[in-house]
């Protein structure tokens, strides 16, 4: 996550960047003004660099992040630090539990796949592999095409399923499943062929389930559902969400 950059290596690629920033045309008085206060912003960078040796605090990364038009990743590996290697140290720290991860994608520029042309909708309404529910695909798309807020609801999030605390879940142990909020109306009578992240006092589970007479009833995935298990609803246990895709 951390590898050691030279000082001389920092100042010089400071330099660089604000080379490249200089030929930049400046053609308002607001332009202007933006390349004085980059100017000496990056002077008194400079200056502290040389005199400390401390790590760079967030707010300074934050600073030159916005000085030089830089992602909050591309500010962290100008001083050697790896954003990215953040979810294999979670996985090999928490991985034996069910929890939230995070889910930013630090490399903004790498290249993705997105769907372009979706099977009929008749398809959704029950659960499906992609290969059948996207019937073609567009290539070579940035990262950074997903902030444009189309691609998922607002809220939705992704948990890691324990490999330990996995036993009686709907999921695989593992498994990385995208959770999208539920509205209070199904938060009282969720859906038996949904799967729901479930937060207890201690923890988090995936699975099918049902509500009746203030008990959640735990379902097993296979046909006939059974139930395994009833828990004081909502005393006891929080619908989270439900998942609406994992892989």
């Amino acid at each position: 996550m951390y590898r050691h950059v030279p000082r001389e290596q920092i100042i010089a690629a400071i330099n660089h960047l604000n080379d490249l920033r200089r030929q930049m045309p400046r053609t308002n008085e607001r332009e202007a003004l933006a390349h004085e206060r980059r100017e000496a912003a990056t002077k008194t960078l400079l200056t502290n660099i040389t005199r400390t040796k401390a790590h760079p605090t967030l707010r300074a990364l934050r600073e030159i992040a916005d000085i030089f038009s830089l992602t909050i990743e591309g500010a962290h590996r100008l001083f050697g630090y790896d954003l990215s290697k953040i979810r294999e140290l979670d996985r090999r720290l928490n991985g034996g539990r069910t929890h939230i991860i995070e889910s930013y994608g630090f490399e903004r520029d790498l290249l993705i796949e997105l769907p372009s042309r979706l099977a009929s909708e008749d398809l959704y309404a029950a659960n499906g592999m992609l290969r059948n529910l996207v019937e073609d695909w567009q290539r070579d798309i940035p990262f950074r095409a997903l902030a444009d807020g189309t691609w998922q609801r607002p809220g939705t999030f992704y948990v890691h399923v324990g490999t330990k605390d996995s036993l009686g879940s709907s999921l695989p142990a593992g498994a990385t499943a995208l959770v999208e909020p539920i509205s209070p109306s199904e938060q009282a009578r969720p859906n038996p062929s949904k799967i729901y992240l479930l937060q207890f006092a201690n923890g988090y589970r995936c699975s099918y389930c049902v509500v009746s007479r203030g008990k959640l009833h735990l379902l097993s995935g296979v046909w006939p559902n059974r139930v395994t298990e009833e828990i004081d609803y909502p005393r006891a246990v929080r619908i989270a969400g439900h998942v609406r895709a994992f892989s």
